[in-house]
């Protein structure tokens, strides 16, 4: 955005040096899920749905953006999209060596074990 407002110029993007970084995700605690997995499950079916409209409509997608985020429509038209390929699943080997970034530059003391926080059962097949 910053260089499309003139301000900078961009040398690389993340994804150019860290191909396919997760900066977000969704979480439930066990207490939610066991109180309401309905709702969990009709809430990333939505969420998965909003996935597959942006890969096959991606302009439409972006048009929504000025209204939802205030970004001018140049900025939202022109916008990195995240990799939606996955529908909400991203490998264990992805995030595993997104943890060994972290270990790396001292963000975290030591890896934890994925297997106990990662839970894909309530996205849709």
């Amino acid at each position: 955005m910053l260089e499309m407002h003139g301000v900078s110029r961009r040398l690389a993007s993340f994804n150019d040096i860290v191909p396919g970084y997760v900066f977000s995700g969704v979480y439930f605690s066990e207490k939610f899920i066991a109180a309401h997995p309905d709702q969990v499950r009709a809430f990333l079916r939505g969420l998965t749905r909003s996935f597959e409209f942006i890969k096959k409509h991606e302009a439409k997608a972006r048009s929504y953006l000025p209204k939802y985020t205030g970004v001018s429509e140049d900025v939202a038209q022109r916008s990195a999209l995240r990799d939606l390929s996955g529908g909400g699943r991203v490998s264990m080997d992805t995030l595993n060596r997104q943890q060994d970034l972290l270990l790396k530059f001292g963000l975290i003391e030591r890896k934890v074990s994925l297997d106990r926080i990662i839970d894909y059962a309530f996205l849709p097949k």
